[in-house]
């Protein structure tokens, strides 16, 4: 198997496939009944190889499309990710900015796979050994992310790879798991399965954050770094009826709830990340993801660069921005914390744990929960207990090295109690936070993303600013902010922010309106 797998490494690169432009000598033999023209270029009905059909379309990114698909046999059905093998770019040179434009690529891609299987009634793609792609498939480029995810598809909570086809030089099919529910974020914002679940709520959110430190903890173990956890890389089987035997005392049970980890895109096998990588989705990335903290004055000035290793990559010339390597496991913890306030609270803390977007006055709760030690700023805003914030004080740590490892957070989990005494007593439209309850949409990778999901691009650059503008000591906030209690504002007009004035000492806040929207990219650079 080795050996007829090796010439397709070697040759991926030749060249883009083409639309043929007459059919193949046997067409009208190998014609399947499935296979007529589709007028909107759907491949609902057409077949992926001698037993799989395409059932419908539940997934589109950047470079390619997942469909559902169906065993014919076994009525058996799958999740089937197919990723092309060069990027739109490439195989459209001249399509000037169209390419950086997400609706004409989504539609170049549809119509390139929709082509092909239109002229392959029959396809007989190659499949490709799993064990060779865990070992070797590191040295081929469109390979890597499957070959991170088989090195950990075991465990409970990673998306199992069933098998892996090879479609000539055109393109990847992966078969996965289906997951009927969708992700993590449309369970969070449409099912709202936590706010509505009508039994013991915090059993149900602990159940999914075990789960998520599981499998991170799982990962980790096995060198594998996940670098881009959010709900929409989160896919769900949730059982509403479901009601736990008097007797169990496991808090994880997956008859009630199962996650698994999906899109290993951005995922690395190594243990340490340049200080200048910026890697993840805006809302869930760690400060060291979007900050350079080695050339960072005020990072420079709360933390000592030189615990972190100096690191000379051969062929690289070495400067202050890519010297020092910073450990990758705890972005992943970092990320947990913003996944377990989506699970409580249906929000986020903040739209990006960085300094530097000088700008924008919805990042000061960041800024101000960073630099001016107000961890209480989340509890104000947040309807979570004292309890709880002393444990994301203990994620949420500036020092990627002073952050709370995967075996203490799973046992704090257990034993925290997650919101105020009165919180769940109190009629839903007295209940905190007052603004909109719900989250902005997690921003996508620009890999892929969850198969229940559309994407979208919006890659930023960020400047640094100076020690001052972190603060706000204008006149007009203290106009701005008529009342310091949390719970006062109604007004969804109103932006989220948190003022530190520095000459009375006084944090004004209102309430965050960080709702889920419409997805935004995440960055890779």
């Amino acid at each position: 198997m080795t050996l007829d797998i090796l010439p397709m490494f070697d040759n991926y690169c030749q060249q883009p496939y083409q639309h043929p432009h007459t059919p193949p000598q046997d067409h009208h033999d190998m014609f399947h009944p499935a296979q007529k023209p589709n007028p909107n270029e759907a491949l609902n009905g057409y077949m992926l190889n001698h037993e799989l059909q395409f059932v419908k379309k539940i997934g589109a990114g950047t470079y390619g499309l997942i469909y559902l698909v169906e065993n014919i046999y076994t009525k058996k059905q799958f999740a089937a990710k197919m990723v092309l093998k060069q990027s739109v770019s490439k195989q459209t040179p001249n399509a000037g900015n169209n390419n950086k434009d997400s609706s004409y690529n989504k539609k170049f891609i549809q119509s390139q796979f929709y082509h092909y299987f239109l002229n392959n009634p029959v396809p007989t793609p190659q499949s490709l050994s799993l064990d060779y792609i865990r070992s070797q498939g590191h040295s081929c480029p469109f390979l890597t992310e499957i070959s991170l995810q088989l090195k950990v598809h075991h465990h409970p909570n990673v998306m199992t790879i069933h098998q892996v086809f090879n479609l000539e030089d055109f393109a990847m099919v992966i078969l996965m798991d289906y997951f009927k529910q969708g992700d993590l974020f449309g369970n969070i914002i449409d099912q709202q399965i936590f706010a509505n679940y009508k039994y013991d709520k915090q059993l149900l959110m602990k159940n999914a954050m075990l789960q998520l430190i599981d499998a991170v903890e799982y990962c980790a173990q096995n060198g594998i770094y996940h670098c881009d956890l959010k709900p929409e890389n989160i896919m769900i089987r949730y059982n509403r009826n479901y009601q736990r035997s008097k007797h169990n005392n496991n808090i994880i049970d997956y008859n009630e709830l199962h996650l698994v980890l999906i899109d290993f895109g951005l995922a690395m096998d190594s243990n340490l990340i340049c200080c200048n990588a910026c890697r993840g989705s805006s809302f869930y990335m760690a400060p060291e993801r979007t900050t350079n903290y080695n050339t960072h004055r005020l990072v420079n000035h709360l933390i000592d660069m030189s615990q972190f290793e100096t690191v000379a990559m051969n062929g690289t010339t070495v400067t202050a921005s890519n010297c020092k390597y910073l450990p990758t496991l705890p972005g992943d913890i970092w990320s947990l914390g913003v996944l377990f306030i989506n699970i409580t609270c249906s929000r986020n803390p903040w739209p990006i744990a960085s300094f530097n977007d000088s700008n924008n006055n919805d990042n000061d709760v960041f800024r101000n929960y960073m630099l001016n030690g107000n961890k209480n700023i989340l509890s104000r805003i947040l309807p979570i207990s004292a309890q709880f914030n002393r444990l994301l004080d203990k994620i949420f740590k500036l020092n990627p090295n002073d952050r709370i490892d995967l075996h203490t957070l799973y046992k704090e989990i257990i034993r925290c109690d997650f919101f105020k005494d009165d919180h769940h007593s109190k009629p839903k439209h007295h209940q905190q936070p007052s603004s909109n309850q719900q989250l902005y949409t997690p921003p996508e990778t620009s890999a892929y993303n969850s198969y229940a999901s559309d994407m979208e691009e919006d890659e930023d650059e960020d400047d640094d600013i100076s020690d001052e503008e972190f603060f706000s000591e204008d006149e007009d906030v203290q106009d701005e902010e008529t009342s310091t209690d949390a719970t006062s504002t109604t007004d969804s007009s109103v932006k989220g922010t948190c003022y530190y004035d520095v000459k009375s000492h006084t944090t004004f806040t209102s309430i965050p309106n960080y709702a889920l929207g419409t997805p935004n990219n995440s960055i890779v650079y």
